[in-house]
């Protein structure tokens, strides 16, 4: 399946069931750190300390979710995972462990070529690159990061395409930028245009609330997280309770940009119970069952769903 396929997939809601299967995918962050600082990022109203997950815990994790039917998995939550010293490592594991898909998605600018090419060699299938800013100015402004990060994660997308096409590497290289409005959505369309022709594939989202932060920001997003923009989805139910996050501490979070504070979107705490006992949580069944009833009034999803 293409990138687009499989988004589309998981949005659609396959099963929709307050006790469900195990999802056919699974996000883990095996680190929260993330040079950016994204005012319309989660992280930014969050005060959570950066760290990177227990390895035996990873390793733990994979076994049960894999065990449980998961098939596909990617090492990356809300931390840019290629700060984590030990991505490979983590790649070549979950492929070792029977993972059929393994993806990515990245700032860029953290996406050194050397780094690229041992992730590639570890067997990643899929490289996502999320490019959100239109220039050099624009993200030192918005992601608080020097400006030279911008050509940094272009360029990295390039050479990331030049090593998987030298090396016979099976990964495809993806991007994906916010579809904004107005000026600033010409300015993406054209930056994405250019990086194209690097890429097996291209995709815009939706401006989504994620956690309030955008909001908090000036900006103006939709209700709930509607997926991909060509194919968007209601807002209730929302497909992120029918898939799987867990947080560098090892909690299970319904939601797919939970700020991993303990806001009732934490299900489960998987440190101390199983991925099996923690997908269908007395807490993450009732979530999906207000879900299912369209009513999440009474839930943590209450301000998002009604944006």
């Amino acid at each position: 399946m293409s990138i687009t396929q499989r988004v589309d997939f998981v949005t659609s809601i396959p099963v929709r069931a307050a006790v469900a299967p195990a999802p056919r995918s699974c996000k883990i962050e095996i680190t929260s750190h993330c040079p950016y600082k994204c005012t319309f990022c989660a992280k930014s109203i969050n005060a959570t300390p950066d760290g990177e997950m227990d390895r035996a815990l990873y390793s733990r994790l994979l076994r049960e979710m894999r065990a449980a039917g998961v098939v596909e998995l990617a090492p990356f939550f809300v931390g840019e995972s290629f700060q984590c010293r030990w991505l490979p490592e983590a790649i070549k594991e979950a492929k070792d462990v029977g993972f059929e898909y393994v993806f990515l998605t990245t700032n860029g600018a953290s996406a050194a070529p050397a780094r690229v090419r041992q992730c590639m060699e570890a067997g990643l299938d899929s490289l996502k690159f999320s490019i959100n800013f239109h220039s050099p100015e624009q993200l030192a402004a918005v992601a608080q990061v020097h400006p030279g990060f911008w050509k940094k994660a272009i360029d990295n997308l390039k050479a990331a395409r030049k090593i998987r096409d030298e090396g016979g590497f099976n990964c495809r290289i993806y991007a994906s930028s916010i579809a904004f409005d107005g000026e600033q959505g010409e300015k993406m369309r054209a930056v994405m245009d250019d990086v194209a022709q690097y890429c097996d594939e291209t995709y815009r989202l939706p401006l989504f609330g994620m956690n309030g932060a955008a909001k908090a920001n000036g900006m103006k997003p939709g209700p709930g997280n509607p997926g991909r923009l060509d194919a968007m989805r209601e807002p209730l139910p929302c497909w992120s309770v029918w898939q799987a996050h867990i947080d560098r501490h090892g909690r299970l979070v319904a939601c797919c940009f939970g700020d991993r504070s303990d806001n009732g979107h934490v299900v489960a705490d998987l440190t101390k119970v199983s991925f099996v006992d923690g997908w269908n949580s007395d807490a993450f069944v009732e979530l999906r069952r207000a879900h299912l009833s369209k009513d999440v009034s009474k839930t943590a999803c209450a301000e998002c769903a009604a944006a």
